[in-house]
């Protein structure tokens, strides 16, 4: 049997003990940390890695690069697979390129935030700007979060979108702002003085805090 074939193998009877305990259910739609109740983890890292060491990415055909996307994907909790190809950059490249091409949100919020951990080109890197304008609010902001260490650059434009644009729940808004002030915070942007005086003036409390915070923070480095 060879490699992609023990991997499939181990991907089904992952699906079939999901299928069993949740049976109405899409991996995507049960939410929560379930994948980390799964007792056989060790057979997918297995044959994940074994391909990782013995395939060529460049040839892998779409079958194997969405297995092992799906295996990803569930493995959202340890990061345990990501982490680990952060170490075999020609896998990390094809993969990261790949995932955007696809709606496996799971895996694209760890591409971004593992960007930057990876030795891949600056041509790869500069993805991080693809995966901030994704629609999902968790990949973006993920993405946000990375750009710092990346593409510096980017930073003040995207925190300002992220902060204006008001297209998610008041929830999932304000976890953009936070986001948005820690990144300004991080290069030390011009805009974070006046970024920390609209936060203070807004309705959130998580976000009021994290203003105060930050402020504290940089007052006691004077």
């Amino acid at each position: 049997m060879n490699n992609q074939q023990i991997l499939a193998d181990a991907i089904a009877r992952f699906l079939a003990w999901q299928k069993q305990i949740y049976p109405d259910q899409l991996p995507d739609e049960i939410g929560g940390e379930w994948e980390i109740w799964y007792a056989d983890w060790q057979e997918i890292y297995d044959a994940f890695f074994t391909i990782l060491k013995e395939e060529n990415p460049y040839t892998a055909e779409k079958s194997l690069l969405d297995n092992m996307l799906f295996a990803i994907s569930r493995d959202n909790e340890d990061e345990y697979i990501i982490n680990h190809m952060t170490k075999h950059t020609q896998w990390f490249t094809v993969l990261c390129k790949y995932a955007l091409q696809t709606k496996q949100n799971q895996a694209k919020w760890q591409f971004a935030a593992y960007l930057p951990e990876s030795d891949c080109s600056q041509e790869i890197k500069d993805l991080i700007v693809a995966f901030a304008n994704d629609t999902d609010e968790y990949v973006c902001r993920r993405a946000l979060l990375a750009m710092p260490k990346i593409r510096p650059d980017k930073v003040e434009e995207f925190a300002t979108l992220f902060w204006h644009r008001n297209c998610y729940t008041p929830e999932l808004q304000e976890y953009q702002r936070i986001v948005a002030l820690n990144v300004l915070c991080e290069i030390k942007s011009a805009l974070l003085p006046e970024y920390l005086a609209l936060a203070k003036q807004d309705d959130s409390m998580y976000l009021v805090q994290h203003a105060n915070r930050i402020q504290e923070e940089l007052e006691s480095y004077k």
